[in-house]
């Protein structure tokens, strides 16, 4: 059984929320503000700042081509987005 004063307090807090949906909005007073656009990262019209981050596994001196593949890979990627900046190449090794 629902205890009686917690059916009350329920039962105004319901005419609060009723209240506060059905109030009407004084227009002379009212001052709409659009929502911005979110940022796309995949938007090909969005400039961005790009950073590159490349791997080499192992200190095998073959895998400089590795690096200097995916350097070379991302430079022209970063290329074909022509509102993309491209900041800085980091490297690990």
């Amino acid at each position: 059984m629902i205890d009686q004063s917690k059916k009350q307090k329920f039962a105004e807090q319901k005419e609060r929320v009723r209240k506060r949906i059905n109030t009407k909005v004084d227009q002379e007073n009212y001052e709409f503000i659009p929502a911005k656009k979110q940022v796309d990262y995949y938007d090909n019209d969005a400039r961005q700042r790009v950073a590159v981050y490349a791997r080499v596994s192992t200190g095998n001196v073959q895998q400089t081509t590795s690096y200097e593949l995916q350097k070379k890979y991302y430079e022209d990627f970063v290329v074909h987005h022509p509102n993309w900046m491209l900041v800085s190449i980091y490297a690990d090794g």
